[in-house]
């Protein structure tokens, strides 16, 4: 099977998940060779990148015109340097999980953010000249009809923030602000502090707090409500950074009702990262699929769970062992709803059967 060609007006889109974003890079490197160019901003017929945390990443240096190959060196050299190991690898894993909660008793964070912050702005300075660029600065490198969309939290204000290149009232937002208030997970980085209108201090936190761990629905509804371009002339590619099912998630967290109000502190944000994903994705077919859309979900399944912030070799070689698998996934356009089944770990034809079948019931039931 060849790959689909991408339509006129192409929007990518990826998922949060820490250090498993390597995956994803990973197999950009094969879409970037099929295509032909050097960098996917290159592309013509991109017009939209929309992230969360690692995908913020992965999408902002996109943006500023690295390639795939870049961005997954990058990952490779610089991961330790933001989740350096808290123990030897020796020590078995649970005792590993234990000292995290410990930590967890006594620090906002598990680690510093530093290392973020300084890996970011070095990026973008031998990219673009300037380590402080901001959403206004990238507007003008980007073609007219290109955006980068980067969503993370406000936790005061309870709600999901879109931040924008395009959008004049982020012009002021410095790139690297933006990436890590997407990035600033739940008990890993520490969160985002930034004055907004009258010095009020503003607290952001991962975008994948709220409901946009997956921002695929982002880049859809961007390209067909806010660009105005049809439905049928616009391809999402989405793409998530692996998939434990029910079993593996139970080995690798314990069984909830054992769960103390620390296992709730550290695991409930994996809940709604996976919540959030499904149900992205569900409202893109819903909304926007009916209508024509080319939307390509790529999920990778994982046999293990692999930690947002596992470093080690073993892990690191899997994920790019698991990133090629993806790549040349990509190019036989084996994804969630193509033709062969086989791709949907997320399990969205099932729950799009569900709903239809409820919908049906519903509307028989009023008919009578």
């Amino acid at each position: 099977m060849t790959f689909d060609p991408l339509r006129e007006h192409t929007a990518i889109a990826i998922d949060g998940g820490g250090i498993k974003g390597l995956i994803v890079v990973k197999a950009l490197i094969a879409l970037e060779e099929a295509l032909g160019v050097n960098s996917l901003i290159e592309l013509p017929q991109l017009q939209v990148l929309a992230g969360t945390s690692t995908g913020a990443i992965i999408t902002a240096a996109i943006a500023v015109n690295m390639s795939a190959r870049e961005i997954t060196d990058l990952y490779l050299s610089a991961g330790r340097s933001v989740f350096p190991p808290l123990l030897p690898a020796w020590v078995p894993a649970p005792l590993q999980s234990a000292y995290k909660m410990i930590l967890g008793l006594f620090k906002p964070a598990i680690f510093s953010s530093n290392s973020l912050k300084k890996l970011l702005r070095d990026t973008f300075e031998a990219k673009t000249g300037d380590p402080d660029i901001t959403l206004g600065d990238l507007k003008k490198r980007l073609r007219k009809d290109q955006a980068l969309i980067i969503t993370t939290a406000d936790i005061l204000e309870r709600r999901t923030r879109f931040l924008k290149t395009y959008d004049d009232r982020d012009g002021d937002w410095k790139l690297w602000e933006a990436v890590m208030a997407s990035s600033a997970a739940p008990t890993l980085l520490p969160v985002l502090q930034r004055a907004g209108e009258q010095g009020k201090m503003h607290y952001y936190t991962d975008g994948g707090v709220g409901s946009y761990a997956n921002p695929g629905y982002v880049a859809a509804r961007e390209a067909v409500e806010w660009q105005g371009y049809a439905p049928d002339t616009v391809s999402v590619l989405s793409f998530g950074t692996g998939w434990v099912e029910a079993n593996a998630f139970e080995r690798s967290v314990g069984r909830p009702d054992s769960w103390k109000i620390v296992d709730w502190a550290m695991n409930a944000i994996l809940l709604l990262l996976a919540d959030a994903a499904r149900a992205q994705s569900l409202d893109i077919i819903h909304d926007f699929v009916n209508q024509g859309m080319d939307f390509r979900r790529f999920q990778t399944l994982l046999e293990e769970d692999l930690g947002m912030d596992d470093t080690s070799e073993a892990s690191m070689a899997r994920m790019q062992e698991l990133g090629a698998e993806l790549g040349q996934r990509i190019l036989a356009n084996k994804h969630a709803l193509g033709a062969d089944s086989g791709f949907d770990p997320e399990g969205l034809r099932e729950a799009l059967e569900r709903y239809e079948a409820s919908v049906r019931e519903r509307t028989l039931t009023l008919s009578e």
